[in-house]
């Protein structure tokens, strides 16, 4: 962006810009900042996070989707707020100005997207989480923001990643949060699209969604999601290891590797330490498995009553018939509820 300058927005806000963290495709642009003027004093000289999204006009703003689930959270389950990303300010940038003169910023307004600019709270990689109990308790924490998330709030993700698994500390306690709502669906408006389109991250993107016309988006896609992702995070994953190819590997070729990873396994030994982790990837690799042979053989019962003319049996698709469920995924960590916090968040 513009390291060193300042960016002004509407209600007095000011910041410092720092330097870009990420940028996606030119439609999502992450850069540090501080604080230098806000209508929240206590905010003045924090370090932030600024959001830059080019985003379709139809589409809910990603602030107003985390704004809906804090306000639901506040009623339902005032704790996982401390799970969630808390988001200071945002706004539609028609007006944006830079004293930078960063011009290149509003002309990437394309294909009929407006911008828009989110300021959050600073979080930290999970991957600096370098003590096994921590990141087990940040885990399951996210874990069960998801299902929240989903259950409660009627809101899906759809991007499970590395990036977007994050911490913080409030009063010196650490806590998990799932950041980046960027592609997350709220399924209970109407007016939001499912249609099928892929979303998520390749490297930690579900096997059936690894296709030139993928499926309807699906909470187990998630989970799946999930599972590569402690892989990434806890496993000895050496120069040489199949693993290292994931992140170049054409659509085609990562769908038969990770096909092969559940099918035939296993997965690199956990790093010295994590080695704990072993299990919960064992269980959730079987997990998998299981359901993707339940739906095999209902494929098989489907020609069978085919042949028969009768009528086929039905099959849960959402869940491979009852094998990955948010249950069934939590059952694959219960040998570690030692590393719970006292809350189970």
């Amino acid at each position: 962006m513009c390291p060193g300058y300042d960016l002004e927005l509407e209600d007095g806000w000011i910041l410092a810009l720092g330097e870009m963290i990420t940028s996606r495709h030119g439609k999502t642009i992450v850069t540090q900042a501080t604080v230098t003027s806000c209508p929240r004093s206590q905010l003045n000289g924090q370090n932030v996070i600024v959001k830059w999204s080019w985003v379709s006009p139809d589409r809910t703003f990603e602030a107003d989707l985390i704004a809906s689930a804090r306000r639901l959270a506040e009623e339902d389950c005032p704790k996982m707020l401390l799970h969630l990303p808390e988001i200071y300010h945002s706004q539609r940038c028609d007006g944006l100005v830079l004293s930078c003169r960063c011009q290149e910023i509003l002309h990437k307004n394309s294909e009929g997207r407006i911008l828009r600019v989110m300021i959050q709270k600073e979080l930290k990689p999970i991957q600096e989480l370098e003590h096994p109990d921590m990141l087990a308790q940040a885990f399951k924490a996210i874990f069960e923001c998801y299902r929240w998330l989903y259950e409660t709030a009627h809101i899906m993700h759809r991007d499970i990643s590395v990036a977007n698994l994050r911490f913080h500390e409030v009063d010196g306690k650490m806590y998990g949060v799932l950041n980046d709502f960027d592609h997350a669906l709220d399924f209970g408006k109407k007016s939001e699209s499912t249609s099928k389109q892929r979303t998520g991250t390749k490297l930690y993107m579900a096997i059936d969604l690894l296709v030139p016309d993928p499926p309807q988006h699906l909470y187990r896609h998630d989970l799946e999601s999930f599972l590569y992702v402690l892989v990434f995070l806890t496993c000895q994953i050496t120069e040489n290891s199949p693993l290292n190819f994931w992140t170049t590997d054409t659509m085609e070729n990562l769908r038969t590797k990770k096909k092969m990873a559940i099918y035939e396994g296993p997965f690199p030994l956990c790093k010295n330490g994590f080695t704990g982790f072993d299990l919960w990837i064992l269980n959730m690799r079987k997990m998998f498995r299981k359901g993707f042979n339940a739906r095999n053989d209902h494929a098989d019962e489907v020609k069978l009553a085919q042949i028969k003319n009768t009528k086929p049996p039905a099959f849960d698709h959402e869940t491979l018939g009852g094998e990955v469920t948010f249950d069934t995924f939590a059952a694959a960590m219960d040998p570690f509820k030692q590393m719970e916090g006292e809350d189970g968040l």
